[in-house]
C-alpha cells in the first residue's frame, strides 16, 4: 500500500475519532435521536464510530456509506471485530451519488468544514433527501453561518505570517495571544439540510460595526450547528472550527463601520473564495 495515499486518506478521521468533545457530542445526539427497530444512512462513515453509535441505540440496520478504500479497508475490520455483519452494512461509494435499498429513519452526515466552504454536506444531503420520510431525523439538521472581523497574532516564532488560521479550542504552541473581536458578528445564511439546498452559491454585502479601537487583520468565518433534539453545537479541534482569513491591516476605532464583500460556491474549497474588505 502506498502509505503517503494511506496517510493523506486516514489522518483527519482518526482526528476525529480522537476529539472528546465531538465524538461524545454525536454519541449522545445519536442515543437521543435514533429509536429501537429503525434504519440509519451514516454518509462518509469514516471509522465508523457513528454507526457503532446508532446500532448501540437499537437500529436494525445502518447503511455505512464510504468512498476512501483505505477506510473501507478498516471498515471491514470493525465490522467483523463487532460481530455486525448483516446489521452494520459497509457501502462502498460516492456519497453524492449513493443509492440505497430503503427510505432511513435517520441520516447522520458528518461531512463539514468551517461554513461549508469545504467537504461535501451539501451535496451529500441533496442527493440522500430522496430516500428520507416525512419523519426522517437528519443530523445535524441545520447550520447557521457567521463573520466577524478579529485583530489576530501573526507572529509565530519570531517571525510574522499572513496564514490562514485556525482556531481548534486549544492553546497552541506557538506563544500567540487569541484573536481579539473587532467587529459584531453576523449570521450571513442558514443552511437547512431537511430541504433540497438549490442554491449554493453565497454572495453577501454587509456592513460591520466596530466595537473597540484597534487593527483588524483577519476577517473569521464561524458556524453553529443544530440538531433534532434542540441540541446546539459551535466548533470543537476537528469540527468545524472557526477559521480567519488574512488581510491586509486596518486600522479602526470605536463606532467605525466596514464594509464586507465575499462569495464562495458551497462544498468546492477554500480556493474558491473570494472577499473584499474596506471601511465603509
Amino acid at each position: 500500500m502506498d502509505d503517503k495515499k494511506y496517510w493523506g486518506g486516514t489522518d483527519m478521521v482518526f482526528q476525529c475519532l480522537i476529539d472528546k468533545k465531538r465524538t461524545v457530542f454525536f454519541s449522545d445526539i445519536i442515543k437521543k435521536v435514533v429509536k429501537k427497530g429503525d434504519v440509519v444512512v451514516d454518509l462518509g462513515t469514516g471509522s465508523g464510530v457513528m454507526s457503532l453509535y446508532a446500532i448501540q441505540a437499537g437500529a436494525k440496520k445502518v447503511y455505512s456509506v464510504e468512498a476512501d478504500m483505505d477506510l473501507c479497508s478498516t471498515l471491514e475490520k470493525t465490522i467483523k471485530l463487532n460481530n455486525l455483519e448483516g446489521k452494520m452494512e459497509l457501502i462502498k461509494a460516492d456519497a453524492t451519488k449513493v443509492e440505497l435499498p430503503e427510505k432511513v429513519d435517520v441520516v447522520i452526515c458528518e461531512m463539514i468544514a468551517t461554513c461549508l466552504l469545504d467537504e461535501l454536506q451539501v451535496p451529500v444531503m441533496n442527493n440522500i433527501l430522496r430516500y428520507c420520510h416525512s419523519d426522517t431525523k437528519i443530523i445535524p439538521s441545520v447550520m447557521d453561518n457567521y463573520i466577524d472581523l478579529v485583530q489576530t497574532d501573526e507572529e509565530f516564532y519570531g517571525v510574522r505570517i499572513k496564514a490562514v488560521q485556525y482556531e481548534y479550542g486549544y492553546s497552541d504552541e506557538s506563544g500567540r495571544s487569541d484573536p481579539i473581536q473587532r467587529s459584531d458578528k453576523h449570521m450571513y445564511y442558514s443552511a437547512d439540510f431537511t430541504t433540497p439546498i438549490q442554491n449554493t452559491y453565497i454572495s453577501r454585502e454587509i456592513t460591520l460595526d466596530i466595537l473597540s479601537d484597534g487593527i483588524v487583520n483577519g476577517l473569521r468565518f464561524s458556524n453553529n450547528s443544530k440538531f433534532p433534539d434542540g441540541s446546539e453545537l459551535g466548533e470543537t479541534p476537528a469540527y468545524a472550527m472557526p477559521l480567519i482569513m488574512p488581510i491586509e491591516d486596518i486600522t479602526v476605532s470605536a463606532g467605525d463601520k466596514v464594509a464586507v464583500k465575499f462569495d464562495y460556491e458551497m462544498c468546492t474549497g477554500l480556493h474558491n473564495l473570494s472577499f473584499n474588505i474596506q471601511k465603509a
